[in-house]
């Protein structure tokens, strides 16, 4: 019995392979496994890429099951083209589709198979599992669905009030002289040109969101407004799950993926425990010590009755590749 797992992103495509027992024998990587971004086509390339690249490493042609966690999962539709295409790769036996935010889930979780997640990344998503595996997630799709808090926010959010800084609107703050350093400008009108005109890619500009969490460190007002603003979301998200799957009264474990989770300080991930046990008195928040590809291996294995789960879990433990690994132990706060 081989397991397959895949997890792809706005970024990245990161496949696992492992046998019945949990032992990883290959892992694969290629771009951005996003239909929405590239297309379908492109997409679908990316994937086979990295899993042709676990496979070889795995010395076998095929898998027996496969979960694949995927960006642009969001609709019955988009379950019913992906798995189409998936399985037209001719690589698993069995396919089954995700949405990408199980994957962090799943890696959060452990042994445990219901729990809520958060994700913050270059975007924000919030989804969990009940008891029963009934599932539920929040459409994650930006600004107009009312998202708001990942990397992409934080920053605009950043040059909002570094920009009323310098016109006399706003607040002073650190962030201004920060802001410029980052992006090599002079001054703000040079900055302003460069991101009217289009001169500064976009994909660029998310990468300042850290910026925030180094001033609010240092004490900056504006900063601390930011990142609790980002707790609060954080919480608030958390907590529409929690209702959803009536896991009021559960001591529901609450994972925080995403690279804003990777925030220098303990003060954002301080005011995320302050401001949801306000609603989830019994919520304990974890940190994921893994990838949320691993994730997907666990979804895979979870429909597979083989070994027990704790003697898979430790199985992917030791042989997992160490960059698959957060550089942190788990934490329940």
């Amino acid at each position: 019995m081989y397991l397959l797992g895949v997890d792809a992103g706005a970024t990245k495509t990161y496949c696992l392979v492992s046998d019945g027992r949990g032992d990883i024998i290959g892992f694969g990587s290629a771009g951005t496994g996003n239909y929405e971004a590239f297309g379908l086509e492109s997409a679908m390339k990316e994937i086979d890429t990295a899993i042709s690249g676990a496979l070889k490493e795995a010395n076998i042609e095929r898998a027996d099951i496969g979960c694949f966690c995927l960006a642009g999962a969001d609709f019955p539709e988009d379950f019913e083209m992906l798995k189409k295409a998936v399985e037209n790769l001719n690589r698993v036996d069995r396919v089954i589709i995700k949405n990408d935010s199980l994957a962090a889930l799943r890696a959060g979780l452990g042994e445990d198979k219901y729990g809520v997640v958060v994700i913050m990344g270059t975007g924000t998503n919030a989804a969990g599992i009940d008891k029963r595996g009934r599932e539920a997630r929040l459409f994650g799709e930006g600004f107009v669905f009312g998202d708001w808090g990942g990397a992409g926010d934080i920053a605009r959010e950043a040059l909002h009030r570094v920009f009323r800084d310098f016109d006399g609107r706003g607040e002073r703050t650190i962030l201004s002289q920060m802001v410029l350093e980052f992006f090599n400008e002079p001054d703000f009108v040079s900055l302003a040109k460069d991101l009217y005109y289009g001169r500064i890619e976009r994909g660029k500009i998310p990468l300042l969101s850290p910026l925030v969490f180094d001033a609010a460190y240092e004490g900056d007002r504006v900063a601390v407004e930011i990142v609790r603003k980002v707790a609060d979301e954080t919480a608030v998200s958390a907590w529409a799950i929690i209702k959803q799957l009536h896991l009021e009264k559960e001591s529901v474990k609450v994972v925080l993926g995403g690279s804003v989770f990777k925030a220098k300080g303990p003060l954002l991930l301080d005011l995320v425990r302050a401001e949801l046990h306000s609603y989830a008195p019994l919520a304990r928040i974890v940190l994921p010590r893994y990838e949320p590809v691993v994730g997907a291996l666990l979804l895979a294995f979870d429909s597979y009755s083989g070994v027990k789960g704790s003697e898979f879990l430790s199985n992917i433990d030791v042989t997992i590749p160490k960059h698959l690994k957060i550089d942190r132990e788990e934490e329940i706060l």
